[in-house]
C-alpha cells in the first residue's frame, strides 16, 4: 500500500470518534471562540475560503457563520461524510470533495483564502502542497495555517514508523524550514498564538 492511500485508511477508520479524541477536533467552546475571533479580524466574511484538510467539518462550520462561501477538501471519504452530516444539520451551503492536498483540480487562483488546521504534519511533500495551495489562491490572498510548533511524536503516535519517517512536519512545524518554503512560494507571512488548548501556532501568508 502506497504512503496516500494507507494515510487515506487510517484517517476513514478514525471518522467516527475524531471529534472525541482530544486536539483533533475543536472540543470546546474556548478553542471555539478563540479561532472564530481571529478569522473574523482576517477573512471580510464573504470570501470564497478553501478549507484544506477538513476532517468532520469543525472549521467549515465557522466559516459558514462567518458568512463565507466555503468549499472544503480531505482526503477521506468518511471525514467527508461526517462533515456532510453535521453541515445538513445547521442547513449551511458548503461543498465537500474528495481532493488531494497535495494535488488539487481546482484552477488556478479560484479562492480569497485558504484555511487548515494541524495538517501540515499529514503530508509527505509539504512543499509541493504549499505550492499547490498558493497556484489556487488568489493574489494579494490569505494562506492560513493553524498548527502545533514542532515537538513530541504525533506521526508515530498516530502510523507506523515507516511512514512516519516519511513525514517532514510529522512532529509538528518547523517555522525554519517553513520560511524557506514560504520564501520560494513567494510568501510572507506572520504568526501569532491562539488562545487554544494544543493547536495554538496561527500562520498567516499573504501571496505576493
Amino acid at each position: 500500500m502506497d504512503i496516500k492511500s494507507y494515510i487515506k485508511e487510517r484517517w476513514n477508520q478514525h471518522a467516527e470518534r475524531y471529534d472525541k479524541i482530544p486536539a483533533h477536533g475543536i472540543n470546546s467552546e474556548k478553542d471555539k471562540i478563540a479561532i472564530k475571533k481571529a478569522l473574523k479580524e482576517i477573512l471580510k466574511g464573504d470570501e470564497k475560503v478553501l478549507d484544506v484538510g477538513c476532517g468532520t467539518g469543525f472549521l467549515s462550520l465557522i466559516l459558514a457563520e462567518l458568512g463565507c462561501d466555503v468549499v472544503a477538501i480531505d482526503l477521506s471519504e468518511n471525514m467527508l461524510n461526517r462533515a456532510k452530516e453535521k453541515t445538513e444539520k445547521f442547513g449551511y451551503n458548503i461543498l465537500f470533495k474528495v481532493e488531494d492536498a497535495e494535488n488539487l483540480s481546482f484552477e488556478d487562483e479560484t479562492f480569497d483564502s485558504i484555511l487548515e488546521r494541524h495538517v501540515l504534519w499529514t503530508l509527505p511533500n509539504v512543499k509541493r502542497a504549499i505550492k499547490e495551495w498558493v497556484r489556487v489562491l488568489k493574489r494579494g490572498g490569505k494562506l492560513i495555517l493553524i498548527e502545533s510548533e514542532k515537538k513530541g511524536n504525533t506521526a508515530k503516535h498516530h502510523y507506523d514508523e515507516e511512514i512516519a519517517k516519511k513525514l517532514p512536519f510529522g512532529n509538528g512545524i518547523d517555522l525554519e524550514r517553513f520560511e524557506e518554503i514560504a520564501k520560494s512560494c513567494n510568501l510572507t507571512f506572520t504568526t501569532k498564538k491562539l488562545d487554544c488548548e494544543k493547536i495554538n501556532l496561527m500562520i498567516v501568508c499573504e501571496k505576493s
